[in-house]
């Protein structure tokens, strides 16, 4: 019971459709900023306007358009997630997207959004950090802006993305996202590559480390940590070996670094992970597959922090089914 999802869509006009999906093993408490329950990814209205429907306007929870291949993929299917995706991203989000189709292959959007789903006291709070100085921002939004592109009669398929947003105040996040993705007959793969500033860690991926370490200062009060750099690179192919049977494989390599100071650095946490296995997939015409997997995930600390921190591993068997049921 990893992912139990249930989703309604479908639309009120030709030009005005609706969208609606639940995390069934998720809570169903509001968050302190949207107030919406943090089971809901998507509550949202769609409406499709000018010549040849090329513009779209979407309003409501809907997900971040951020340049991830790994995040697009329905959740079902992708087993394992990076940290970028499982905790440095708010990925489903109360937004505004306008979007055209500027040709029949490519697309530009653009989406603002709220920064993250519980507001400043709230996170802070739930942490027990110190604010050091920090305030909350006046406009606690971002905006994402993002290409999508189609070659080779869909063959190569991008997908990337700037964004820029605040959550304390005058303190600018910015990251880039960028997603390649090829689609063979047999064989389907992506590279996904993301730098992301944060100038607040409001994610908490580096600061415990971090806090760790400091914590033999006298008088020291954790906090997050401020002005930190995350990267992120993806890959994952599946390939069919013989029909309805697939190899699957996954590899991920993230690092957070600190650079205004020398003894926490560059790459003081270090984080990897990697699955191998196989699926069946019993019925062409049904979302239904058959898996086995083997996985493998470690965080390895450096430099300063590395005293403090010692690395931490999971070794993961797993054996299952997937199953998409359609309704009507």
């Amino acid at each position: 019971m990893n992912e139990s999802r249930i989703e309604l869509r479908g639309d009120i006009t030709p030009d005005l459709s609706f969208r609606v999906r639940y995390r069934l093993n998720r809570s169903y408490a509001p968050n302190s900023l949207d107030n919406a329950p943090g089971a809901v990814d998507h509550a949202n209205i769609t409406y499709r306007f000018g010549m040849g429907k090329k513009w779209h306007l979407t309003a409501g929870k809907q997900a971040a358009n951020v340049g991830s291949w790994e995040f697009d993929t329905n959740p079902t299917f992708e087993y394992q997630y990076s940290d970028l995706v499982n905790k440095q991203l708010n990925l489903f989000l109360l937004a505004v997207e306008l979007g055209r189709k500027v040709t029949e292959n490519h697309s530009i959007q653009l989406q603002l959004h709220n920064t993250y789903n519980q507001d400043f006291n709230t996170a802070y709070n739930a942490t027990g950090y110190a604010l050091n100085g920090l305030k909350p921002a006046k406009a606690p939004f971002g905006l994402y802006l993002t290409w999508l592109g189609n070659f080779f009669d869909n063959r190569w398929q991008t997908f990337y993305s700037y964004n820029a947003s605040q959550f304390a105040r005058n303190k600018t996040n910015h990251g880039v996202a960028i997603g390649n993705k090829l689609v063979l007959d047999r064989l389907n793969a992506y590279l996904d590559l993301e730098s992301a500033n944060l100038a607040v860690d409001y994610a908490n991926i580096g600061s415990p480390a971090v806090n760790n370490y400091l914590a033999r200062l006298p008088a020291f009060e954790p906090t997050f940590l401020e002005d930190i750099n995350y990267k992120t690179a993806v890959l994952r192919v599946d390939y069919e070996f013989i029909p309805k049977w697939f190899v699957t494989a996954k590899g991920f390599y993230e690092t957070a670094s600190h650079r205004k100071d020398s003894d926490i650095g560059d790459n003081f946490r270090e984080h990897y992970g990697y699955w191998a296995g196989l699926e069946y997939k019993p019925v062409a015409s049904q979302d239904m597959r058959f898996f086995t997997y083997y996985y493998y995930n470690t965080a390895r600390y450096n430099n300063a922090v590395a005293e403090v921190n010692p690395d931490q591993k999971l070794h993961l068997f797993a054996i299952g089914v997937l199953y998409f049921v359609n309704v009507f």
